[in-house]
């Protein structure tokens, strides 16, 4: 096993924790950058404390789910998440986009997306974790493409005559229509045809070559289908076939971005319906039946008892020799392929996540008591840790395999510590049973370091969204170089996740980084039969 640098305590010297001054006691993120979570089978989506800055909301108005953070997505401004994690599927599941996100009638802010997804036990993604960064705020609208900056004049004016609607105690009607066929002078067309239906205030906007929107002042949701159908009427001599949508302000709405939104997925519906014209139906949609069907297949795995104990090396910075193995619940796919599961689906089964760590917790003690020489770091969900369950389980492995507990990390993720004040005593508890404990996230803030740095912290890992970018990006570099800064004046081990290459093993070396885990030492692989873990130990050692 490696040796310890003096002046740095850690989880595998006994050492004791001695804080130093803290010099780096005040660095957080930068307001253009956002670390997140998407569980994507449940669609919770959860934000690192500057995403409401990085995106100028109030931290109640961020989008908490996929779904609606797609929605802020601009159409045609790049590949958005989804589409970029199918796009560069590979062996570590990265993925890197740029897009549009459309937080105002005329507020775009461009951002680039990078992150990592872990399967479900069908190999799709399941769970995603990625920064989400902005490198100059509000992009200034003459520098956006023109197809934007049209899009932001449009949503001006439709917002302005929501605003007038609502002066009045009016309401208001957007309309918005696809045609298709390939008629350049098709919305010239249109909107000459359909001046018969338009007041004063009402106005006409492209959205596409084939689409457009028609606002209409004073018509409520009520008399919404019977403007769709006049609407129709005034278009039934235009080549092409017509669909049309709406929706209604006050009604679905008081924004213009929502209210077109809302229009324009209406219209999507309707052309899968092959219905001619549809109001927005505001009515939530129901759970996806992928969601449903994860639940029992992580019961079925248990209760099969399918799931594995999956093991990465991590290997000291400098000598590069093995120091523990980071653990994972697995399945066994085809051919004997590990795929390694990501978190438990956040759904309605309250235990969940406690099944799966206690199977976990089993299989990690059955190893460790079998292999003396060896250390394994156990991740732990927070649901488990907050279960009542999970001490008393934690304390009967360990009393009846004596001698394990120091060669067991469990890692907490720091999420968890900001959603629970009350989780600090469990620490304590935990650690008086003689196991180690490791913090990972470290990076995303959600703890403060003057809170940190009196917790019973054995070792802190960087979060991977963080050692991603650092080959292309000299503002990631210094943010990283500022944790390890952090670490160091608290006395604390420190690691790093997503190391794949050797020019950023490297680097956090010579910053001074402990321990370094990623594809660069090795893919996870299943720990049974127990050769396999030893022949991981020897590659990783080099």
């Amino acid at each position: 096993m490696a040796t310890k640098r003096p002046g740095r305590a850690g989880i595998f010297d006994g050492a004791p924790r001695t804080p130093c001054k803290r010099r780096g006691a005040g660095i957080s993120p930068a307001s253009h950058s956002a670390a997140y979570s998407w569980d994507i089978l449940s669609d919770v989506l959860t934000w690192s404390p500057s995403a409401a800055a990085l995106l100028g909301l109030h931290a109640r108005d961020l989008p908490r789910t996929g779904r609606a953070f797609s929605h802020l997505v601009e159409p045609g401004s790049g590949a958005d998440r989804r589409e970029a994690m199918a796009a560069q599927a590979g062996s570590n599941r990265s993925f890197e986009t740029r897009y549009a996100l459309r937080l105002g009638p005329d507020q775009v802010l461009m951002v680039e997306d990078t992150g990592r997804w872990l399967p479900d036990s069908q190999e799709r993604p399941a769970f995603v974790r990625g920064l989400l960064r902005a490198h100059a705020g509000f992009t200034p609208q003459d520098c956006l493409p023109a197809r934007i900056q049209a899009r932001s004049g449009l949503l001006v004016r439709i917002q302005n005559g929501i605003n007038e609607a609502l002066r009045v105690s009016q309401t208001c009607t957007l309309i918005v229509g696809a045609l298709e066929g390939d008629d350049a002078d098709a919305l010239d067309v249109i909107a000459r045809k359909l001046r018969p239906m338009m007041r004063r205030q009402d106005h006409f906007g492209a959205l596409s070559p084939s689409r457009f929107a028609l606002t209409l002042i004073g018509c409520p949701a009520t008399e919404a289908p019977g403007a769709m159908r006049r609407a129709a009427g005034l278009l039934r001599d235009c080549s092409g076939a017509l669909t049309l949508a709406a929706a209604c302000a006050p009604d679905h709405t008081f924004k213009a971005t929502k209210l077109l939104r809302f229009a324009e997925q209406a219209l999507e519906s309707a052309q899968a319906g092959s219905q001619p014209f549809i109001l927005y139906d505001p009515r939530p949609a129901s759970r996806s039946p992928r969601a449903e069907k994860a639940s029992f297949d992580v019961v079925g795995a248990l209760n099969d008892r399918r799931l594995a104990l999956a093991c990465a090396p991590m290997v000291d910075a400098h000598s590069r020799g093995p120091v523990l193995m980071q653990a994972m619940a697995a399945l066994i796919g085809p051919g004997g392929r590990t795929v390694p599961l990501g978190a438990i689906p956040a759904l309605d089964d309250a235990n969940l996540s406690l099944l799966v760590d206690g199977r976990m917790l089993e299989l990690a003690a059955e190893y460790l008591a079998g292999h003396p020489a060896e250390r394994l770091a156990l991740p732990v969900a927070p649901a488990t840790l907050n279960d009542p369950e999970w001490l008393p389980m934690l304390a009967a492995h360990l009393g009846a395999r004596p001698g394990i507990e120091s060669r067991l990390v469990i890692e907490v993720p720091e999420i968890a510590l900001a959603k629970d004040g009350t989780l600090l005593g469990r620490l304590h508890a935990m650690k008086a049973v003689g196991i180690g404990l490791s913090l990972s996230g470290f990076g995303s803030d959600q703890v403060p370091p003057s809170s940190l740095a009196h917790m019973p912290f054995d070792m802190l890992k960087i979060d991977g969204v963080f050692i991603q970018p650092l080959k292309r990006s000299t503002e990631d570099r210094l943010f990283v170089r500022a944790l390890v800064d952090r670490a160091q004046n608290m006395g604390i081990a420190l690691a790093a996740e997503w190391v794949d290459d050797e020019a950023t093993a490297r680097l956090l070396a010579a910053w001074g980084v402990d321990y370094l885990e990623g594809s660069l030492f090795g893919e996870p692989e299943a720990v049974q039969p127990p050769q396999r873990l030893r022949g991981m130990l020897k590659r990783a050692g080099g």
